[in-house]
């Protein structure tokens, strides 16, 4: 997928939580704010399924692996327009009903 390769040439990528993730986090015992700075240092294709999955590092040197749809790039970051595309692409192709 070009996007992980050009996402690989940018790591760390800063990025923030999705209030989603924040809350599920939180449910884990882990309570990170949205605008607390984590950083994506891997990115891996999980298939059609999990799409772009993330490693990503908080400042507590915690490690969680989530998926991109639940990230939030800095808007100025040279990839923060294609990975929103993504996510939307993304987050479009899994809301629709699969045909059996």
């Amino acid at each position: 997928m070009k996007l992980i390769e050009e996402m690989e040439r940018c790591l760390p990528i800063p990025v923030y939580v999705s209030k989603e993730l924040r809350q599920l986090l939180r449910k884990q015992g882990k309570d990170i704010d949205i605008n607390t700075e984590l950083k994506i240092t891997e990115v891996f294709d999980s298939g059609d399924v999990g799409g772009i999955v993330c490693t990503i590092i908080e400042e507590n040197k915690q490690v969680f692996v989530v998926s991109l749809t639940h990230l939030r790039v800095k808007p100025d970051h040279p990839l923060s327009d294609k990975v929103l595309a993504y996510q939307k692409q993304r987050t479009k192709s899994i809301s629709r009903p699969r045909r059996v």
